[in-house]
């Protein structure tokens, strides 16, 4: 099923014990799903939660035309590179992905929500990694109708059938297809395509704002709402 040894990946074994013993309780779901979801980053708003189906280095569009940022480039590949754990954390949380029903991920994911003294605003999805097949759609398309926060993903996969996502927002990384909700694209120099604006963080950054000071992902909601323009970040 995956092209690494899955029985090798550090932390399976815990993982897969921890799987067994909370059986049909959601509760015990939703304490597993809690330590693979992510808040936030230094370009992401805290009250975002971050969930990956794959890791970087799996990443279907890995060294592609699909991607417009080459492999060494690519953030989440390099973080996999420098720190040991990233990897396999990331190959863990597609096992948990691939073991769970969308309706187990749902209510596990609301009854964490519900313990957070700030809860989740919105669900990001694939910060590394990308969609695999056209049931990653349709399971997190599920997701979507089940939970009452907004989802939302960015995805260089033109090629599977993204009609099936109407209850999530997708941000294209590419125009090979006509697909997703929007454009999400790198731009190089000072000239925005038509119905193009620019994403604020990205543009602080460029600017030499301070990461803690620039507006982040979740507090601006361009790429969240299914409707609005399509949203460029400077290539300098």
């Amino acid at each position: 099923m995956y092209e690494y040894d899955i029985d090798a990946v550090d932390g399976i074994d815990r993982l897969r014990a921890r799987m067994d013993d909370a059986g049909d309780d959601v509760t015990a779901w939703s304490h597993i799903l809690s330590d693979y979801i992510q808040s936030g980053n230094t370009k992401i708003s805290k009250t975002t939660a971050i969930f990956n189906m794959g890791s970087a280095h799996d990443c279907p569009n890995r060294e592609t035309d699909n991607c417009q940022v080459p492999w060494e480039a690519c953030y989440a590949g390099k973080a996999e590179r420098v720190y040991k754990q990233t990897l396999p954390y990331r190959r863990r949380q597609e096992y948990l992905w691939d073991c769970m029903t969308p309706e187990l991920f749902a209510d596990a994911f609301m009854a964490l929500n519900a313990r957070k003294r700030k809860p989740y605003d919105s669900l990001r999805v694939s910060e590394a990694g990308d969609f695999r097949s056209d049931a990653d759609i349709v399971r997190m398309n599920r997701i979507a109708e089940l939970i009452d926060i907004p989802v939302y993903t960015y995805s260089a996969s033109d090629y599977l059938d993204w009609s099936l996502a109407p209850s999530f927002t997708v941000n294209a990384s590419n125009d090979f297809a006509d697909y997703g909700d929007r454009r999400f694209m790198a731009v190089t120099g000072d000239t925005l395509p038509d119905n193009t604006v620019w994403c604020p963080n990205g543009l602080q950054q460029a600017d030499g704002v301070p990461a803690d000071d620039r507006i982040k992902c979740g507090e601006c909601r361009l790429c969240i709402n299914a409707d609005g323009p399509n949203v460029a970040i400077p290539l300098h």
